[in-house]
């Protein structure tokens, strides 16, 4: 598999099935080591090797990462070496060196690079990646068309699915978890903590301004009445003395102020003017002082007086009231100013006022601890007489639609509290009505404004917030180390004993339930290399599937009956070619001429019962069947006479004897299973089948070939083979004569012989002295 030649990417060769071989760039100064030191141990790597010329080389000494490296694959006991690519690459057939001296270590390898010698080691890794591999030991086959089994096992026990193989790792690693637990359990609860304190926060801030409102709209309702009564008296006192006639055209002549007006004047600086209104015609006198204030002339305020037009005066004295009226006239001024109106008691006119609005409350505004707080005038249609805010004031805003004016309309007490929204705004007001004039004042605050302390509180809590997050991540970050890297180091075992090394590098750094963890890994790879080894060397004795079932509990005693294929071979002439070796020289020739016979029954999926002597009996469909058992034997018989060609070759150059052998083949009905005692069991298959196996690789000699199979083995290949068919011979333990086959070959095999007397010469086997004896007559 190849994951990437990239800078930091890693090339992966598979050796074996357990084993392989990794390349990647050394790290550059700065690195991050702890990203390579996961990788090697997720990957289960043994070894790593220094891949660059001498040069390079003298500058890794110098190198403070390399240093570093260095020292952490010794602190986690990883082996060490060099080698020189420049000098490697020069040889001939690199990529095949390489290959043999990758597959030469024990475990998984890690090749570090240099960056001039990337490209050069790349290729060559990706030569051996592509098939350019060493090729492996011959297996003599000089013609085999069918040797995998065509059709599936039927009766070859599966292992149970391994749902192992279908797990995918999440990217997601537990200190990422950890970090995200403990960050959410921090935000939702910091979270919580924080929303609840400034709701409540919130409440009590609401509470308290609707309070302070209610009495501030009190105490100026208070102010407020008390000053209309005083000017309502003025104005009765002013109209009593008749000083003051409006006439036609009065209301634009100047005139000058009485001296108890002008006294009145001097003591009120927010009073604009007074007046006198009868039949449609007006007069009135200005005070000097508050024209001084307003940095205007007279002629200028009384032709803004004399401009209203006639029909709207009319409008704001003719309207029915009972004594006492304001309007709030500040849009034909210019600047804020209230009419206020007072009948005479004679009913024949009015007497009036100009007033600034902040008139009405001058003594009330002293209790205003702060600007944030307005207060404002309305009369009972909801109409806006005065406003702390002058622009509001000018504006003439309906102020009808306000909720908070609605709530005070309808409601029957002469004092109340809302939340509301006008104009886009969220208010807090409160009100309180006046016994005269039916009006009422507002006092208010924006909630922006009033929750200002709440909002600054609760940003505050965020700040707190993101410290504790902080210093939680931190705490957790270091603490998830203790957990994670043992979990690290347990995985990179993991693998190790999934590519076959038990002997990991690894011990419990802590008490706790990782530790016990950790101990208890380390007795289960001790238990695993164990019993690899009972399996490897049982299965020396015994085939490998009978060693596995056997460990796995798989072998009960007794046996079954099936339908097999038997198969006996000997050596021909071994007494006599004993007796010219030493004991030692006819072990090792044993050994020699068994090893390539074995390899060729192990190829077709036969099991080797037992050796007997020089000869060998193995059979196939005892364990498990491909329904093609006779011709796995037939192909395996094969195998080994091409196998023994070679055989003789080479032993013909080291000067020892040439070996001959017969081989007998039957299919039939056999017992299989365990056989012996409790103290020693053997797997084997009996029957008359068996003995008719190795009878017919006895008459091998008899007919001069070297490879027999009975009638029954016949029928069910006999479209794959080339046969000679023998005359029908007399075998003990059978009542009618048996038929036999020699097998000459296969069938599409070009080179194979014509009949009988070209596989002798073929093989070397000497023509008989004479007929068999047990040829029927």
């Amino acid at each position: 598999m190849q994951e990437g030649v990239g800078k930091n990417q890693i090339l992966e060769v598979p050796l074996t099935d357990t084993m392989s071989a990794y390349s990647r760039q050394f790290p550059e100064e700065g690195g991050n080591l702890s990203e390579w030191m996961d990788e090697i141990h997720t990957r289960g790597i043994q070894e790593v090797v220094f891949w660059g010329t001498k040069s390079e080389a003298s500058g890794w000494k110098n190198s403070q990462v390399f240093k570093d490296l260095v020292k952490k694959l010794q602190e986690d006991k990883i082996r060490l070496s060099t080698m020189d690519g420049a000098k490697f690459r020069s040889s001939p057939d690199s990529a095949r060196k390489l290959d043999r001296f990758l597959r030469s270590h024990l475990g998984s390898v890690l090749v570090c690079y240099s960056e001039n010698e990337s490209n050069e080691f790349v290729k060559l890794m990706q030569e051996i990646l592509s098939g350019k591999k060493e090729e492996p030991t011959k297996v003599y086959t000089p013609y085999s068309p069918n040797i995998i089994s065509e059709k599936p096992k039927k009766e070859k026990q599966e292992p149970p699915k391994n749902h192992g193989e279908d797990f995918k790792a999440s990217r997601i690693t537990i200190r990422v978890k950890l970090l995200a637990i403990v960050s959410a359990i921090v935000v939702v609860s910091m979270g919580l903590v924080i929303g609840l304190a400034t709701s409540l926060f919130r409440n009590y801030t609401v509470s308290l301004i609707q309070e302070y409102n209610l009495s501030l709209a009190r105490l100026t309702g208070l102010q407020v009445g008390l000053r209309i009564k005083e000017l309502s008296n003025k104005s009765s006192e002013f109209s009593d003395k008749r000083d003051i006639r409006p006439s036609k055209g009065s209301d634009s002549k100047k005139t000058s102020p009485p001296a108890y007006i002008s006294g009145f004047f001097s003591t009120h600086p927010k009073i604009l003017a007074w007046g006198k209104y009868e039949q449609g015609e007006s007069a009135l006198v200005f005070n000097p002082r508050f024209i001084r204030d307003l940095r205007k002339e007279e002629d200028e305020i009384r032709g803004l007086w004399s401009s209203i037009p006639k029909e709207e005066k009319e409008k704001y004295f003719a309207s029915e009231f009972e004594s006492t009226r304001l309007e709030n006239i500040s849009s034909k001024f210019g600047f804020p100013t209230v009419l206020f109106i007072e009948k005479d008691k004679s009913g024949k006119g009015h007497g009036f006022f100009l007033i600034s609005p902040q008139d009405l409350w001058e003594a009330a505004r002293s209790a205003l601890q702060t600007e944030l707080f307005a207060i404002w005038v309305v009369d009972s249609k909801g109409r806006l007489i005065a406003h702390t805010e002058e622009s509001e004031t000018v504006s003439a805003k309906d102020y009808s639609k306000n909720p908070l004016v609605q709530f005070l309309l309808r409601s029957p007490a002469d004092n109340g509290s809302q939340t509301s929204i006008f104009e886009g705004k969220e208010t807090l007001g409160s009100f309180q009505q006046l016994e005269d004039g039916n009006l009422a004042v507002v006092s208010s605050i924006e909630a922006d404004k009033a929750f200002e302390a709440v909002y600054r509180i609760r940003r505050q809590n965020f700040y707190i917030l993101i410290s504790v997050l902080s210093l939680a991540f931190l705490v957790v970050f270091l603490f998830s180390r203790t957990l994670t890297v043992p979990l690290i180091n347990l995985l990179s075992a993991t693998r190790q004993i999934e590519r076959g090394n038990y002997k990991v590098g690894i011990k419990p750094v802590t008490r706790d339930e990782v530790g016990v963890l950790t101990n208890s890994f380390l007795k289960m790879a001790h238990g695993l290399e164990e019993r690899e080894k009972i399996k490897d060397t049982f299965g020396k004795f015994v085939n490998k599937e009978i060693a596995e079932r056997a460990l796995a509990g798989d072998m009960p005693l007794g046996g079954v009956t099936k339908d097999v294929t038997v198969f006996f071979s000997d050596l021909r002439n071994f007494t006599g070619m004993s007796e010219k070796l030493k004991p030692s020289e006819v072990v090792d020739f044993l050994n020699a001429y068994f090893t390539e016979m074995v390899e060729c029954i192990y190829l077709t999926e036969g099991i080797v019962d037992k050796f007997i002597g020089d000869a060998i009996m193995a059979h196939w469909g005892a364990l498990y069947t491909d329904e093609n058992d006779a011709r796995n034997a037939i192909n395996s018989a094969l195998l080994m006479r091409s196998a023994l060609f070679e055989f003789n070759r080479i032993g013909n150059e080291i000067g020892r004897p040439l070996a001959r052998f017969g081989c007998g083949i039957n299919t039939g009905p056999v017992v299989v299973g365990q056989i012996g005692s409790e103290k020693k069991l053997e797997f084997t298959v009996i029957g008359d089948a068996v003995n008719l196996a190795s009878r017919i690789e006895y008459l091998t000699k008899e007919f001069g070939t070297d490879i027999l199979v009975s009638e029954t083995s016949y029928e069910k290949v006999k479209d794959h083979y080339k046969f000679e068919e023998l005359p029908p011979v007399w075998i003990r333990g059978k009542e009618k004569p048996q038929k036999l086959y020699a097998v000459l070959g296969w069938l599409e095999d070009p080179d194979c012989p014509k009949n009988i007397q070209e596989l002798r010469k073929v093989c070397g086997i000497p023509e008989p002295d004479s007929p068999s004896k047990a040829i029927a007559e």
